[in-house]
């Protein structure tokens, strides 16, 4: 491919990635609290990080996202319940919108420049994806490390199938459908 070539399909790709992220964070609901799954992935992820351990008396059915939320609440510091929902709700649309870089390796691994493009702009633009990425909860870093498993499994090299299992077991904590 010749150095024009590549810049106009880096420009392309960098614009699709930052119209998927203004388009889910222009349906990012900021004033309204968690509700169903992601309030109790929030809770678990607030216990966990108030605890400082797993608490044994009770367990959402996948703890792979809370254990990844409490993570990520220890390293900030914010002033509310609703600005630790808000930012599990950003994280999840970070996640989601970084879903492309390896859809985008999958595609490519397949198909050419230009379809691949189209086949990230299709995850991109989902509706429903972008509506799951604005609720917090488990599917934005599931998609993110079932596809990048699928990417670095496909390299066919030793120490990336053993890298590929371990971000798939990774995939199966956080979503247990992950296993399959």
């Amino acid at each position: 491919m010749s150095l024009i070539v590549k810049t106009k399909t880096k420009i392309s790709f960098l614009i699709i990635l930052l119209i998927g992220l203004g388009l889910r964070l222009f349906y990012f609901p900021d004033e309204l609290p968690l509700i169903a799954d992601g309030m109790d992935y929030f809770t678990y992820a607030t216990t966990i990080n108030f605890y400082g351990y797993l608490p044994n008396e009770w367990a959402p059915a996948n703890i792979g996202w809370p254990i990844f939320l409490s993570f990520w609440f220890s390293l900030i510091e914010l002033d509310s319940s609703l600005n630790y929902m808000q930012f599990q709700r950003i994280l999840s649309i970070v996640l989601s919108s970084l879903t492309v870089i390896p859809i985008y390796y999958l595609c490519r691994k397949f198909f050419s420049t230009k379809i691949s493009l189209v086949g990230i702009s299709l995850f991109a633009f989902e509706p429903r994806i972008i509506l799951n990425s604005t609720l917090g909860i488990t599917e934005s870093l599931f998609i993110l490390l079932g596809v990048s498993s699928l990417v670095i499994f496909l390299q066919y090299s030793r120490r990336g199938i053993l890298i590929a299992f371990t971000l798939v077991s990774f995939a199966t904590i956080v979503r247990s459908e992950g296993i399959f």
